[in-house]
């Protein structure tokens, strides 16, 4: 694992449960995008815990494979109920949907760690917008997110 080993090591040194996509599901995203390159980085973490992590990470939004194929499809129609003239194209990836209301994506052509991008139907503006410089990056603030949320509930 080239990317995301050390978010693998916190995760079992928190003891979270981190469960991997099959082969073949794998093989249905790959065949979502087409000729598309999907970058090393998402791969590892559907290679990792595609079908989902116990505890906190994510839960709630939508990313792993029991929703991943329809996230394309749902972040256009948030664009479209929105009136917004930005649109996906076919080299947009949306990998994390919240509540309906936002979404995450990559551009797969730039490169095997992308940067993150988001439209929110709150932001004033209705652009898109880089949050992180890498997918991995997202990750990582998602999990102490997540994570102390966790700690201050307990």
């Amino acid at each position: 694992m080239k990317y995301l080993n050390e978010l693998v090591t916190q995760f079992q040194k928190d003891n979270i449960p981190m469960h991997p996509c099959t082969t073949q599901e794998i093989h249905e995203v790959k065949k979502l995008i087409g000729n598309h390159y999907l970058p090393i980085a998402y791969i590892e973490f559907l290679e990792t815990m595609g079908r989902g992590t116990e505890n906190t990470f994510f839960r709630g939004e939508s990313c792993y494979i029991d929703e991943l194929l329809e996230l394309n499809t749902w972040g256009a129609e948030l664009l479209e109920e929105n009136n917004v003239s930005l649109k996906l194209t076919e080299n947009e990836f949306v990998f994390w949907m919240c509540q309906g209301c936002m979404f995450c994506f990559f551009k797969m052509n730039e490169g095997e760690n992308p940067p993150v991008y988001v439209f929110s139907e709150s932001n004033k503006k209705k652009e898109f917008y880089k949050i992180t410089d890498s997918f991995t990056e997202f990750l990582h603030r998602r999990y102490l997110k997540d994570r102390d949320i966790f700690r201050e509930k307990n």
